[in-house]
């Protein structure tokens, strides 16, 4: 598997040979890789299409519990049909929820798997017999677990985009195409997620004594992302451009503290316990 180009630029040789391994494990393990395929496909590819498809089936007017359900919308949408409400709402309030959960699940995944799984398979205790520091090794798997999270996440947006562009063709709205909060939702809320999800599975590598149990624990991450949603979904408050800004940057600092603990604790002693 050739590695991108940016990693190859940060990582030295060996530290390649490490992320080619790790790469090649996640592949050939089947929870691993149906967690990074058919997870992200069903989140961002089939269920949108699956409201798209209901959305089409409806009537145009007078659907049972809608006018609930309108009261999510603002005046600027006040002209559309039930069809275009409801694929309007899966949009703006339930869709953003199931695109943040693949960068935050997948890097949850790919950290479980390079770092517990490394203890699983009785295989850490020669990864520190190697030339490589404790200081590459952790650089080299936190950077890999980032860098196949983010191609990923990105490729998941790349399709979820193309699904629900069609979707505002077919129905004749712009659920997403005007939507603004996608921008700093992809390109800085979802890096500094995933960089959470890792450096969150280091910390409590230690601990785990199996992947399983570390893919358990990533349900306690993804659960604030979900009541901030739930939120949302209950006409509580509604995120904007601005709040997504913050999130991101809030996460980002997060980040940089959690990265600076987690280097300084990242030793052999702890890992091999």
């Amino acid at each position: 598997m050739k590695l991108p180009k940016f990693l190859r630029r940060l990582l030295n040789g060996r530290q390649m040979v490490l992320i080619k391994k790790d790469f090649r494990e996640m592949w050939y393990n089947p929870v691993v890789r149906s967690m990074l395929v058919v997870v992200p496909l069903v989140f961002v590819v089939l269920l949108p299409i699956l409201f798209m498809v209901l959305a089409n089936l409806l009537p145009a007017s007078s659907v049972s519990g809608m006018e609930q359900m309108r009261t999510l919308l603002s005046e600027k949408q006040s002209y559309m049909n039930d069809r275009q409400s409801l694929f309007y709402i899966y949009s703006d309030c339930l869709a953003p929820m199931l695109y943040l959960i693949v960068p935050l699940m997948t890097a949850c995944v790919t950290a479980a798997s390079s770092f517990v799984g490394e203890k699983e398979r009785g295989t850490i205790e020669t990864l520190f017999l190697t030339p490589l520091t404790t200081r590459e090794i952790f650089n080299s798997k936190v950077l890999g677990c980032v860098g196949l999270s983010a191609l990923v996440s990105l490729l998941s947006f790349v399709l979820y985009a193309i699904v629900m562009s069609i979707g505002d063709i077919l129905l004749g709205v712009t659920a997403f195409l005007a939507d603004p909060i996608w921008l700093p939702m992809v390109f800085l809320l979802s890096p500094a997620l995933i960089l959470f999800g890792v450096l969150f599975m280091v910390l409590v590598s230690g601990r785990s004594h199996s992947f399983m149990e570390s893919v358990q624990i990533c349900g306690y991450v993804l659960l604030p992302l979900i009541l901030l949603y739930v939120g949302q979904f209950t006409g509580t408050f509604r995120l904007t451009v601005l709040h997504y800004l913050l999130l991101g940057l809030l996460i980002g600092a997060v980040d940089c503290v959690i990265w600076k603990i987690t280097s300084a604790h990242f030793t052999p002693e702890k890992l091999l316990r």
